[in-house]
Parts: structure tokens; sequence; C-alpha cells
């Protein structure tokens, strides 16, 4: 190894470890308590008007300092109860959580003495009662955060594979020769000109871009409606999520039923539908598994999902989807990663869209903000595991795990990191993580015969298998022809994963080794392209035209 690479690897290494194992913050008792609701009443919670009293229970909570503050929502499952936390004094939600059943989780930020309404909503069910936990932690978020800049690194390939395990955040976007990189401030930039590597800036600023993407999305919102099956002019947020799949359910129960595949680290639902004729019938037809977000940052594969679940649902009067509905189950899983996702569409403290909220004591950072290991707030890609085994730890400072890299074949093997501060870091063990044990769990014990993971953003259809060296797949000329036919619907490159870069312990190699189910990853489009893109560049035009 060259001086300027082992300057490089050392110097990184310094930026974006932890300091020392830090001490757990100080938690305060859980605050336990019951809410009631007389009926139940089928709303949207979080639409809800503050001094709406059928179906709605609301609890008052006072912060006793800035910190952070975790609710907790448990009923019989047969009921649906719904969670949203709101600001008192101004009546702004903070978090929402309306899953299928009545296990919910919301999260927020808080200022000192800021006063909170916990409101739960009935919606169904004859459980008239809810259990509501409270927990407040001691800790303050990053109050802000070096220019996070979109490069591109070119020069010896060696150098460049080795940026990933020192810690820098290398996307999806790379080849022979070259990887963009999203560097959080000058230092960073520093560090990779001195290994000798070409730099060039392709966004200098991602918090401005993601802005000024926001504003195309507003602009786009005032002409109406888009062409695809919803309508949609910007990104969902989890809670659009939720709504629209518990829609999907209520007005079409004889062909879409909710699904939940496991809980995530923080504790939330990992839900879907299941979408067929008949669908709660009892028959052998093969599982087509649809899954998104395993990377939090990665909006457009939620959004694929969504799109594809709601015109699923509602074109039944088209040939090809009565074909599928009727000789298949598709089973949908827009968003894997729920934690990490909602921790990137949140305003809050640490949202560069937001980044003081009233209330928060304007002297509070975090110490690690120049590099923080789990990703850079809004580009977050790993879930929030990490450091701390207590879900009540905010996000934002747990190292968290990649989910794509903690599935068990060939786990810990190239293209992971034994490092938590990679944004490859495999986790402590093979399928760790829950949500990761959740996607396994469901693909061996269903009839799954086909599997696709929704990624962004390269513009790729990727099969088995991930090493170069791991030997091609029984079903490869299948296999290829399969993807090479998606491919050439959608303008991109079909190949083996390892063409983009080895990897080993991915998602579709492992349950492809353990069912033989064929699996694959899309990068969704298009090339060249960046995180957080306008909707229109970043997923209509993709749904529509491909690259």
């Amino acid at each position: 190894m060259n001086r300027s690479l082992t300057s490089l690897l050392l110097g990184l290494l310094l930026v974006a470890a932890p300091a020392a194992q830090a001490s757990a913050p100080t938690k305060l008792p859980t605050i336990a308590r019951t809410l009631t609701a007389k009926a139940a009443a089928p709303r949207d919670c979080a639409a809800t008007a503050p001094k709406a009293r059928r179906g709605v229970a609301v609890s008052r909570y006072v912060a006793p300092m800035s910190g952070y503050v975790t609710a907790r929502l448990a009923a019989p499952s047969t009921s649906d109860w719904d969670l949203i936390a709101r600001d008192a004094a101004t009546g702004r939600v903070l978090a929402t959580s309306q899953g299928f059943r009545s296990n919910e989780l919301v999260q927020t930020w808080a200022g000192a003495r800021q006063r909170i309404d916990f409101v739960a909503c009935r919606r169904r069910g004859a459980a008239r009662s809810a259990r509501v936990g409270i927990t407040f932690v001691d800790v303050a978020p990053p109050l802000s955060q070096p220019k996070v800049s979109l490069v591109r690194v070119t020069g010896d390939q060696a150098k460049i594979s080795r940026l990933e395990d020192a810690g820098l955040d290398v996307t999806h976007e790379r080849g022979q020769g070259f990887a963009d990189v999203l560097v959080a401030g000058d230092a960073q930039r520093k560090l990779l000109a001195d290994a000798g590597l070409g730099v060039t800036t392709r966004v200098d600023d991602m918090n401005a871009f993601g802005r000024a993407s926001d504003a195309a999305d507003a602009r786009a919102a005032a002409g109406g409606r888009s062409a695809l099956p919803s309508g949609r002019t910007a990104y969902r947020t989890y809670d659009d999520v939720q709504t629209e799949l518990k829609a999907l359910v209520e007005k079409y129960p004889d062909s879409v039923r909710p699904v939940v595949i496991g809980k995530t680290f923080q504790g939330r639902d990992i839900q879907g539908v299941e979408i067929a004729d008949n669908v709660k019938g009892d028959d052998g037809r093969p599982v087509f598994f649809l899954m998104g977000l395993h990377h939090a940052r990665e909006w457009p594969s939620e959004e694929a999902a969504m799109e594809y679940a709601t015109m699923l649902a509602t074109q039944s009067g088209d040939p090809r989807i009565a074909a599928l509905r009727a000789n298949e189950r598709t089973v949908i899983v827009p968003v894997v990663n729920v934690d990490g996702f909602i921790t990137t569409r949140t305003d809050s403290a640490v949202d560069p869209n937001d980044n003081n909220p009233a209330g928060q004591d304007p002297n509070v950072h975090l110490g690690e903000a120049v590099a923080p290991p789990g990703g850079i707030l809004a580009y977050r890609r790993k879930n929030c595991s990490g450091e701390f085994p207590d879900p009540t730890v905010p996000c934002e400072l747990q190292w968290g795990v990649d989910n794509n890299r903690n599935y068990g074949n060939l786990w810990g093997g190239p293209g992971s990191s034994q490092d938590p501060t990679s944004q490859s870091f495999h986790g402590p063990a093979p399928r760790s993580e829950p949500e990761t044990q959740a996607v396994w769990n469901y693909s061996r014990t269903h009839q799954v015969t086909m599997l696709m993971t929704l990624h962004n953003v390269a513009a790729l259809v990727l099969r088995p298998p991930g090493l170069h060296d791991g030997g091609k797949a029984p079903d490869e000329a299948r296999m290829k022809a399969i993807g090479d036919a998606m491919g050439a619907a959608t303008g991109y490159t079909s190949q083996y994963s390892f063409e983009l870069y080895d990897t080993a312990g991915t998602t579709e190699d492992d349950t492809y080794t353990a069912t033989g189910g064929y699996g694959y990853t899309i990068e969704i489009g298009p090339k060249d392209g960046m995180f957080h893109m306008p909707y229109q560049q970043g997923f209509i035009d993709q749904w529509e035209h491909g690259d």
C-alpha cells in the first residue's frame, strides 16, 4: 500500500471512528397511561381536528428538559388503534404511526417544557382502551452539520475500492475507475485529494439541492395529478405509506389484505400488502415478493413499490394485471428499513429542512456530527441499531447496520465491512438485524418463487452472484434471460451483481441459495442520477420511460 493511501485510510478512520465507547444516555422511567375511546371512528388520525372527540383519546405530556421522547401504544391486535404526537401549543403534528394493527410507535425531539399531546385514535375493533408508555431520553440532537457534497472520484481502482472501508459514503453509482461519494465537509474532501484521486464536484451542497427539489415538486403539484397510478407529484412520507396501504386494504378487501412480516429494531411493524384475486383463499399459487428501501435514503425504491401496489389493486381491468392477480400472489413491502426511512423523512432538529424547531436549545450539539457513522442525516443509509441496544435512543446517535450486507449467504465477505463506521457495516453476526430476519423468515416460509429488491441510483438490473468468484447460479441461463428482458423494458443494463462491485450478505443471494427462488436487485435510475432529485426526474420519468 503506498504512503498516500495509508495516510488517507488512517486519516479517515480518525475522522469517522467513534472516539471511545460512549456512555449510554440517561433515560427517565417510562410513564404508563391508559387511554379510552368509547366508540370507534374510521379516520386519518394525523388529520384529526384537535377538538375531535369520537374515537379519540388524548394524553398530555410535558418534556422535563430538551431531549428525545418515545411513545408506544399497544392494544389487542383484533382492533386498530393509531397514534400521533402533536405540539399542544401550535397543533403541529410531530410524528405519526398508523399501522394495520395496534402496535404504534412515535418518536420526536422535544424542547424543555414543550407540551406534547399524544393522540390515540380508535379506528375499528372492540378494544375500548389502549396502553401508552412514554419514555424520555436526555440527549441532545445535532444542531448543524458540515456541508454535504456529492463528488465523483476517479483514479486507481484499488484506492477507490478502499474508500468505503475507511468510512466514506460511497454510493452505488460507480464503475471501473470511478465512484460517486457523499462527502461531509472540507476535511473529507482534502483526504480524498491527498490520496491522489481525482475529485469532481457534482453537487456542491446536497441540502440546498434537496430544498430545490422540494420546490420543484411543489410547482409540479400546482399543475395537478401526475400520470402515476396514484397521481402523486412528490415523495411519500411514512405516514403517506401507511395511510395509502390501509386505504387499499379497506377499499379492496377481496383482493388486498394486510401483511406484517416482522418488526424493526425500534419496534415498528414492517408492513405491506398481498394482492391477488380471492386473496383470502387457501391455494398453492406462487408468490412474487417485492421490497423497497433497504437503504433509508433511497426514496424512489419505496415509490416504485407503492405505485406497483396501487396499480395492481386499482387496475384489474388491464389484461396483464388480471392475469397476474389470477395466477400468482404478489406481496409488496414498500419499506424494509422503516426506522431509517422515517429518520430521513422527518422534519426535526436533525433534518436539514428544519434545523431549529421552536423551543430547541440553540447550544446543544452532537460531537460526532462531522461524520455521523450511520449516515449523513437525510442521506442516512443504514438501520437504527448500533452502539446502544436501546430502541429509545435516537437513530441519529446510532451507527446502524447495512441490512443489505447482513444476510446469511457469505456474510462478512468482500463488499462488506466489520467497521461500524462503514456504510457497508455487515453487523455483528449473520442476520443479526430484525429487518433482515423478517425478510429471511418470510421468504423461507412462503412459496416465494421470485424476489425483487429495489434500490437506487444506478440504472441496473442485477442478478446473482454477488461475488466474482462465487460461481454462476445453476439457473443462470433463465435468470439472465429474465434480467435481460427487464433491462430491455427499462433501458437499464442487465448484468451480474458483482459487475457493479463484489458484495456478500445480500438479499437475493441469500434467498436464492436457501430456497431456489429467483432474485434480482433493481437499481432504479437514471444513470448518473443522485439522491433526492425532483420527483419528476427521480421517479416519474423512470416509471414512465426508464432511462
